[in-house]
C-alpha cells in the first residue's frame, strides 16, 4: 500500500535528482555517445547542448559517421558525461540511455546559444555545412556521485 507520504518522498527524490542532473548538464559540454550497428559498436565524443526541458541533448555530427549510420539500424543508444579524476572518491557523472532522432531546424538556436563561436569559426565552418543536428532523447538516466559514498547513484526513467 502506498501512503501519501511515500508519494511526497518519491517526488522530492525525483526533484533532487533532476536539479542535480540539470546542473551537471549545464556545467559540462561533451558526451561520449555509444551506438551499435552492422560493423559492431561505435563510440564518439560530441559537444552537446541541453534542451530547455533537459529531456534531450542536441549534437552535431556527420551523417556518414559510424555512430550515426549505426543509428539508422538501431536508434537505441547510450551516453556518458563525466568528470576526469584519478581517485574513486571524486568519480561523478551521468549514464544515459535513449534513442537518436533528427533535431528540428529551430533547435539550432539552442545549440548555437551554448556554442556561439562554432558558427564563425573558420576551421569549423566547412564541416558544419555537411553536418546535421541530432537529438539524443533521454529515456533513462543515472547520476553517479562517489563523493557521497562509493557507488552512490540515483536513477530516473523518463
Amino acid at each position: 500500500m502506498t501512503r501519501h507520504t511515500d508519494y511526497i518522498i518519491n517526488l522530492s527524490l525525483i526533484e533532487i535528482l533532476m536539479e542535480s542532473v540539470q546542473k551537471y548538464l549545464e556545467e559540462h559540454n561533451t558526451m561520449t555517445l555509444a551506438t551499435v550497428g552492422k560493423k559492431g559498436i561505435s563510440a564518439a565524443a560530441v559537444f552537446y547542448a541541453e534542451t530547455k526541458k533537459y529531456d534531450s541533448l542536441l549534437f552535431v555530427s556527420n551523417p556518414k559517421s559510424e555512430h550515426i549510420t549505426n543509428s539508422y539500424i538501431e536508434k537505441k543508444c547510450a551516453a556518458t558525461i563525466q568528470n576526469d579524476g584519478l581517485e574513486w572518491e571524486i568519480i561523478k557523472g551521468l549514464q544515459l540511455k535513449g534513442h537518436l532522432e533528427l533535431a528540428e531546424n529551430s533547435e539550432w538556436d539552442i545549440y548555437f546559444e551554448k556554442f556561439p563561436y562554432v558558427k564563425n569559426n573558420k576551421i569549423l565552418a566547412k564541416p558544419l555545412e555537411k553536418a546535421i543536428l541530432y537529438k539524443f532523447i533521454i529515456s533513462w538516466i543515472r547520476l553517479i556521485d562517489n563523493s557521497k559514498g562509493f557507488g552512490k547513484r540515483l536513477e530516473f526513467n523518463f
